[in-house]
C-alpha cells in the first residue's frame, strides 16, 4: 500500500491496538482576569465554584502558579509559542503579532501530528486562529473584548463579525460541547472565555447569589485591605456563572466518554490586583497580578491533590507535546509538568514571569509599567525592574508583599540565591534583560 501524508496522519489519529493507550485529548480552559483565590477549592469561603471545586478535587489543584505575563494577549502568546515575550516577539497589547522567525506554534505541532485543533473563545492575536494551527474555530472573538449580551463573534475561521443573540460564556460553552461531542480523536479544544473580564455582567440568577453582600467582608482571605472596597459581588457573580457552564463543558466530555482519555487544563490568563495597593488591572509584578487559578485533572493525572510547585503557564506548551507524544519542532523555554501531573510530587523549583514592554500604548490605560523579570520558589520572589531596583518578599509569611527584604541582612543569601537562579535562565534564554542586574 503507498503511504501518503493524508493516510499517515490518519493512522496517527486512530486509537491503537495491541494494548497500546490512544493519544490522548487535550481541554484546555482559559479564564481571563482570574484573581487567584477566586475558588472554592484556593480557600475562599465566600465564592461558589463548585465545578471548577470539583475538578480540583478530581485532580490536580496548583497552589503557586503564575502567568508568565500578565496581560491578555502576551500571555496567549506565551501559551501558544513555548517562548517567552522578548523570544517570540508578542510583547503585549500593544505589540499582537509574532515574529516570523520563531517556527510552528505548539498548536500546529499538534495539528500536524494528526490532532483536531479546535479554537472556541477569545483570541487577541493579531496572527490568525489558522496560522496558528487551528483547523477550525466555531466561534471566536477576535479582540481583546466585549460586551457579555448579544457580541459580536465570528462563527468559523473565514467568518465575519456579527451580533450574536446571547450571553457570551453560555455561547462559547454551547459551541465547545457541540465541538467536543463532534471532535475526532485525537482532539485539543482551546476554549478561552472572556470572563470575569470587564464590563462585568451576569444573569439575574448569579447576580442575586451575592447581592447585598457587604463587599469589603467577602474579600479573598489573603487580599490586603483597600480603603476602597472593591465590587467582589459582581466580579463573583460573574466567575460563578463561568464556573456553572464549565461544569456543562465537563459533563458533556464525560457523556461522550471521553473523560479517562482526556486531560483537563483550566488556567487563568493573568491574575486582577482586585484594588490591592490601590490598583486594578495586572502587567504589575504582584501576586494578585501574577499568581492565577491553575487546576489540572483527568486522563492520567492524580487525584486530589494539591502542589505548591511554582509552575508557570510556559511550562504548559513542552508539557502538552510530552503528553501528546510530540517532539518539539524548536528549542521551547518551558518545562514539562509530566511527572508532577501523573505522580503529584517533584515539579519545577522556580517559575519566572517577565515584562518587557515599557510604552504607554502597551496598556489600554495608557499609563506605562517598567519592565521586570521575576522569579519564584515555593516561598520567595525577587523582582528586578529596568532600573535595576530590586525587590525580595517572603510569600508565604508576608502573601499581601508588604516587607521588602532586599535590604534586610538575614535574606542576604536569599535575594543572591535567586539573582543567580534568575541570570541562569536570562542566559539559557538569551534575554537582553541581564544586563539590568549590572545596574544594581
Amino acid at each position: 500500500m503507498k503511504l501518503t501524508r493524508r493516510s499517515l496522519l490518519a493512522s496517527a489519529a486512530a486509537p491503537l491496538s495491541g494494548g497500546v493507550a490512544r493519544r490522548p485529548n487535550f481541554l484546555f480552559i482559559l479564564t481571563d482576569d482570574h484573581h487567584f483565590q477566586c475558588l472554592g477549592a484556593a480557600g475562599n469561603p465566600h465564592i461558589e465554584t463548585p465545578h471548577m471545586d470539583r475538578l480540583a478535587r478530581r485532580g490536580l489543584l496548583f497552589t503557586n502558579a503564575q502567568i508568565s505575563t500578565a496581560q491578555c494577549c502576551p500571555s496567549r502568546g506565551i501559551l501558544l509559542s513555548g517562548l517567552e515575550t522578548y523570544q517570540n516577539g508578542l510583547l503585549s497589547n500593544g505589540r499582537t503579532s509574532f515574529r516570523g522567525d520563531i517556527g510552528p506554534t505548539v498548536i500546529e505541532q499538534l495539528r500536524r501530528s494528526g490532532y483536531d485543533t479546535a479554537l472556541v473563545g477569545k483570541w487577541h492575536i493579531s496572527n490568525s486562529p489558522a496560522s496558528c494551527g487551528f483547523s477550525r474555530a466555531p466561534l471566536w472573538l477576535p479582540g481583546g473584548g466585549s460586551d457579555y449580551r448579544d457580541p459580536e463573534l465570528r462563527h468559523g475561521l473565514e467568518g465575519k463579525p456579527r451580533k450574536t443573540p446571547g450571553h457570551i460564556t453560555e455561547l462559547f460553552s454551547n459551541a465547545a460541547i457541540e465541538t467536543v461531542r463532534g471532535a475526532k480523536a485525537p482532539f485539543f479544544l482551546w476554549l478561552a472565555y472572556n470572563a470575569p473580564h470587564t464590563p462585568w455582567y451576569a444573569s439575574d440568577l448569579f447576580e442575586k447569589k451575592y447581592a447585598g453582600r457587604d463587599r469589603g467582608a467577602i474579600a479573598p482571605p489573603a487580599h490586603p485591605k483597600s480603603p476602597k472596597p472593591f465590587d467582589w459581588n459582581r466580579y463573583y457573580a460573574v466567575i460563578t456563572e463561568l464556573d456553572h457552564h464549565i461544569g456543562r463543558v465537563v459533563t458533556a466530555l464525560e457523556a461522550a466518554g471521553q473523560w479517562d482519555n482526556t486531560y483537563i487544563f483550566v488556567l487563568g490568563d493573568n491574575g486582577y490586583m482586585c484594588g490591592a495597593r490601590g490598583l486594578g488591572g495586572k502587567v504589575v509584578p504582584w501576586e494578585p497580578s501574577v499568581r492565577v487559578p491553575f487546576i489540572a485533572a483527568g486522563a492520567s493525572t492524580v487525584r486530589s491533590r494539591t502542589t505548591d510547585a511554582p509552575a508557570a503557564s510556559i511550562d504548559l506548551a513542552a508539557t502538552w507535546l510530552d503528553l501528546a507524544g510530540v517532539q518539539p519542532a524548536r528549542r521551547i523555554a518551558g518545562r514539562s509538568l509530566r511527572t508532577l501531573l501523573t505522580s503529584g510530587a517533584g515539579g519545577p523549583e522556580e517559575g519566572f514571569s517577565v515584562w518587557d514592554d515599557g510604552r504607554p500604548e502597551a496598556l489600554a490605560i495608557r499609563q506605562a509599567v517598567e519592565p521586570y523579570r521575576l522569579i519564584r520558589t515555593r516561598r520567595h520572589k525577587l523582582i528586578v525592574w529596568e532600573s535595576g531596583k530590586q525587590s525580595c518578599y517572603d510569600i508565604v509569611k508576608d502573601i499581601g508583599e508588604e516587607r521588602d527584604l532586599i535590604a534586610d541582612p538575614a535574606s542576604r543569601e536569599i535575594a543572591g540565591q535567586l539573582r543567580r537562579r534568575l541570570e541562569a535562565r536570562m542566559r539559557e534564554t538569551n534575554d537582553h534583560a541581564i544586563a539590568w542586574l549590572r545596574k544594581a
